[in-house]
């Protein structure tokens, strides 16, 4: 069935962007039409991908980054934020740079803050599936998401009843967030949400198919997961195909591996203490390191000259490099959680916000690494974590019988071939 147009409608960072290239990269090698709808950040990656680029969003890139991510990652006010006033306040712009491209489309892809994608895939003719990128998203009673404070999650996990406490209650807190989306809907003569609920929650889900498009080492979509969910395996998209820079090839090829510190794309302006952290963590167990800074701005708040057995990158491709790690540091991010599951490697979490502690949860669960909430990240707290993980054999095993697991997924293949099945039905 060649030559359909699929477009996929994303809000995110660049973790909820890879999954879509990976599945838009798979549908055009089949002879299908992909157009990715997104923020301008994203406008030079999609076009690397070999993808068409729509700009869906009226949204400004920050000029101060580092300002931005401090309230996006706020503890408590960062994702009323990232959903009001960013998602749910772009809905008019988004819809009208979405709706004349999706007229002539044959099927709609969305995420979860694509709120102008879900009422197009709603009330058009196109085939409409979303896409769910880490399970905390669903909200399950029966597998409720981490918060990152133990004994408030051992409590939620005793019971589907007292796991239904807390998705009862991120709905009614919720609620006056997608306020700017339900008017908008009322502008259009809509119901002010649609028949599934409310679009940051059951109203996200799709009515043609709900892809969860992360590996079932995570978690298996829940009893209370929308009929039509399928998961796929981890939909991988490695930019630059896995290529190392020269200079860090050179540095991983001189000495021990080293233990590698990430915040990946979205966290990594939210902490500014992270790398001056793990590089005093990696002195005290006297190991190599490598930081990615994500950044030019994050780099200039290293001192200009760092120590021997230090190397410091802007960016590097996670599958290369994780693989030569000694261990992983990161922010619990699902794509870069996958990668370092895909490397086998011990992983060490220090989760910002979002669904990062949920994952953070699941990497400790698997038995594959431990959890250091962010505002306790200091050097002494991580070096005696990683000398616990890089010290237990079983924590070894556990991560490499993890990584073949893994290596075998397509979920690229399994995602597009859904989608393709949706078109058929439509």
């Amino acid at each position: 069935m060649a030559g359909r147009h699929i477009v996929m409608a994303t809000v995110g960072s660049q973790g909820d962007l890879f999954p879509f290239l990976a599945v838009g990269r798979e549908l055009v090698a089949r002879g299908h039409r992909v157009t990715v709808a997104a923020h301008a950040i994203h406008r030079e990656a999609v076009a690397a991908a070999g993808l068409a680029f729509l700009l869906a969003s009226g949204i400004a890139e920050p000029e101060d980054k580092a300002a931005f991510a401090a309230r996006a990652f706020h503890p408590l006010r960062g994702p009323r934020f990232v959903v009001r006033d960013l998602a749910a306040a772009d809905v008019a712009a988004s819809y009208a740079a979405l709706a004349p491209v999706c007229a002539e489309a044959d099927a709609i892809v969305t995420t979860t803050l694509a709120f102008a994608g879900q009422i197009i895939g709603e009330t058009g003719r196109l085939a409409w599936l979303s896409a769910v990128l880490s399970p905390a998203v669903f909200l399950s009673a029966w597998d409720p998401p981490a918060t990152g404070y133990a004994r408030l999650d051992t409590f939620l996990r005793g019971s589907p009843r007292r796991g239904g406490w807390l998705g009862r209650l991120a709905r009614t807190v919720t609620a006056p967030w997608t306020r700017p989306v339900r008017d908008f809907r009322v502008s259009l003569g809509l119901p002010p949400v649609s028949p599934w609920g409310d679009p940051f929650h059951q109203g996200q889900h799709a009515r043609d198919g709900v892809l969860a498009m992360y590996s079932p080492l995570l978690g298996e979509p829940p009893p209370d997961a929308p009929a039509r969910t399928r998961i796929t395996g981890q939909c991988r998209y490695a930019p630059g195909g896995d290529r190392l820079a020269p200079e860090l090839a050179a540095f991983l090829d001189a000495g021990d591996a080293p233990i590698v510190y990430t915040l990946g794309s979205a966290a990594v302006h939210a902490g500014a203490s992270f790398l001056r952290e793990s590089i005093e963590a990696s002195v005290a167990l006297r190991r190599r390191a490598v930081l990615l800074t994500g950044s030019p701005e994050m780099r200039a708040r290293l001192p200009a000259a760092l120590l021997e057995g230090v190397l410091v990158q802007e960016y590097a491709p996670h599958g290369a490099l994780f693989a030569r790690a000694a261990a992983v540091v990161h922010h619990g991010g699902v794509g870069t959680t996958q990668e370092a599951l895909r490397a086998g490697r011990p992983q060490l979490v220090a989760p910002h916000g979002f669904d990062q502690p949920d994952n953070a949860a699941r990497v400790e669960r698997l038995g594959v690494g431990r959890v250091l909430r962010a505002s306790r990240y200091r050097a002494d707290r991580a070096a005696a974590l990683l000398r616990e993980v890089l010290g237990d054999d079983a924590v070894t095993r556990r991560a490499a019988d993890a990584a073949r697991v893994i290596q075998r997924e397509d979920g690229a293949r399994i995602a597009a071939d859904t989608i393709e099945a949706a078109m058929r039905e439509r």
